[in-house]
């Protein structure tokens, strides 16, 4: 509860369980207009995959994978700047 300033309390990832482009360094990844990797001005597909150890539908989780398809290309997720 943020109000009571128990954010972080806990063992749950608070900021959420994601990679944010922004966050991680990559502020011109996803943005409006041409200066952005990812226009949001534009429709984009948003593909995400579950890669498992083995590669079958039932194996043990290995990789999340996040591509992104805009004016027919497929544009991978950011790489982290951040150490």
């Amino acid at each position: 509860d943020g109000a009571k300033g128990e954010r972080y309390m806990g063992v749950c990832d608070k900021d959420g369980c994601d990679f944010n482009a922004y966050r991680m360094g990559a502020e011109d990844f996803y943005g409006a207009g041409p200066g952005f990797t990812l226009d949001t001005t534009k429709p984009m597909t948003v593909v995400t995959q579950f890669i498992t150890a083995d590669g079958t539908d039932t194996g043990d989780l290995a990789e999340i994978r996040r591509l992104y398809v805009q004016d027919g290309k497929v544009i991978a997720d950011a790489n982290s700047t951040v150490p």
